[in-house]
C-alpha cells in the first residue's frame, strides 16, 4: 500500500566545541509498506542538485539511501557499529554509524548517531521525520 504524505525533517548536527546546527526540510512524498518494512521517499534541493531520499525502516533497523546529486548509504542498528559509504564530487567516502536510538511510528522515525567520516569523528547527529498522510 502507498500513501503520499506530507514530510516535515529536522536534522541536528552536534560537533565537539560547537553550536548545534539544525536544518529543517518540509517536503513530499510517500510511504510504502512491504514485507513489514517502511519505505519513505522525497525528493529535496541543495543548490543546484536534486536529490532522492529513501529511508527504509523496521522498529530494530534502518537504511538511508540517498541518490542523484550524491550517492549515500547510511545503515543504523541499535548500539552496534554499521557501514556506509558516501560518494560526491569529491570522491568516495566510507561512512560509520553507531545508532543510540532509534524509534519508529505510525507518524514518524528518529535516528540519533554517532558518525564517523573515514577515520573521523563527524559528530553526533540527531534526525527526526515526521510524516502525515497528504491532504489533496
Amino acid at each position: 500500500m502507498e500513501k503520499s504524505v506530507d514530510i516535515r525533517l529536522t536534522t541536528t548536527i552536534r560537533q565537539p566545541d560547537m553550536d548545534d546546527q539544525v536544518m529543517t526540510l518540509q517536503a513530499h512524498g510517500t510511504l510504502t509498506e512491504k514485507n513489514n518494512r517502511q519505505y519513505l521517499q522525497y525528493r529535496e534541493q541543495q543548490d543546484e542538485l536534486e536529490i532522492r531520499t529513501i529511508v527504509k525502516f523496521t522498529e530494530e533497523e534502518a537504511v538511508i539511501m540517498r541518490s542523484g546529486g550524491l550517492q549515500m548509504r547510511l545503515p543504523f542498528l541499535l548500539h552496534k557499529e554499521q557501514t556506509g559509504n558516501l560518494t560526491n564530487e569529491q570522491g568516495s567516502f566510507m561512512l560509520t554509524t553507531t545508532a543510540h536510538e532509534l524509534s519508529v511510528g505510525d507518524s514518524h522515525f528518529k535516528v540519533r548517531y554517532d558518525l564517523a567520516l573515514g577515520a573521523d569523528f563527524a559528530g553526533e547527529y540527531e534526525m527526526e521525520i515526521q510524516f502525515m498522510e497528504a491532504t489533496k
